[in-house]
């Protein structure tokens, strides 16, 4: 059996917060961190954690409900997995809920759990209704699954142990898909992507809110926002101190085949342009939800795996046309 990599935590430098050994920037300040990051984690880190005693503390957990797969993988640094996804189906439509616990707030993986788990269940109407839900309808559902979120995470109970001051917090994405449409919401930094069988077809479905971005909307130059020490901070997220959990919603219409994909910054930190997210789909071994999901994940854990991994993706169609009746 190989050894895993020591695990290190240190100081950041601006803000005092734990950081791990490679991290690339503190997740409580967005401080840009000096450490390499271009190390590949050894797998026989997952050796070195300590015993498993739930979903977080499992190097890989996978959900698979045939028209939609997910996988959250630790990575090859944290000691404990605080990304959380949940899915549903029923029918030809699919929901998927996904978080990332804010790592320097108290309890972050159990706020992700909560906060996926009361996400999914608020979509269930859109799931089971014998109608398909119209657009109205469906943005009410969402900001009502986006405030049930809100409302378990501050239930989440504080943890003392790590004497952490900052309330359980977490990002949320949320999707939901049926033929001929996605429906995507968020509050923090976890996206979703749409990648369409056509090159022109691909695209990143939410917006991040984050530093960076907020500066990009007031015109400040990309390169110069994302060059910034601050840049990776988020800006919202679910929890007791945040000001809104009301999430910004984008409606797509679905023409050709594709693929939704949605996860966390532990993929998209390496491939964040959904070209290059198309490229690694096409080299698939395969090409199920299930085989794209693990495909993914294993690129990341590739690319150094610094952080928690997790990815759902859901194939979707464009909207099936009537058949008309012929003239006898």
């Amino acid at each position: 059996m190989s050894e895993g990599p020591e695990l290190t935590i240190d100081a950041c430098p601006a803000c005092r917060s734990a950081v791990f050994e490679s991290e690339r920037f503190c997740e409580a300040c967005g401080h840009r961190l000096t450490a390499d990051s271009s190390g590949v984690g050894d797998p026989g880190a997952a050796d070195q954690a300590e015993p498993a005693l739930g979903l977080e503390n499992m190097q890989r957990v996978q959900f698979d409900e045939g028209l939609a797969a997910a996988i959250t993988d630790r990575g090859w640094r944290r000691q404990r997995n605080e990304d959380a996804v949940a899915l549903a189906v029923a029918g030809d439509r699919s929901a998927v809920a996904l978080c990332d616990g804010v790592a320097s707030t108290s309890n972050a993986h159990r706020a992700a759990q909560a906060a996926a788990a009361a996400a999914i269940h608020g979509l269930d109407h859109a799931l089971q209704a014998p109608i398909r839900p119209g657009q109205r309808e469906l943005h009410d559902l969402f900001n009502q699954a986006f405030e049930e979120a809100q409302r378990a995470v501050t239930a989440v109970t504080e943890d003392w142990e790590r004497a952490s001051d900052l309330s359980p917090s977490t990002t949320l994405v949320v999707a939901l898909a049926a033929p001929g449409q996605v429906l995507v919401g968020n509050v923090g930094d976890s996206r979703a992507y749409w990648l369409g069988e056509s090159e022109l077809d691909r695209r990143l479905l939410t917006v991040d809110d984050s530093w960076a971005q907020d500066r990009m909307a007031e015109g400040v130059e990309p390169g110069e926002a994302l060059d910034h020490p601050e840049a990776h901070a988020i800006t919202r997220w679910i929890g007791a101190d945040a000001e809104s959990s009301e999430p910004r919603i984008t409606a797509f219409e679905v023409t050709e085949r594709g693929l939704l994909v949605v996860c966390s910054d532990g993929l998209w930190n390496y491939f964040d342009e959904p070209a290059k997210l198309a490229e690694l789909v096409a080299a698939a071994s395969d090409p199920s939800p299930s085989g794209i999901a693990r495909w993914l994940t294993d690129a990341a854990l590739d690319a150094g795996g610094q952080d928690n991994i997790t990815v759902a993706v859901v194939p979707v169609g464009p909207a099936q046309t009537p058949a008309v009746p012929s003239e006898e």
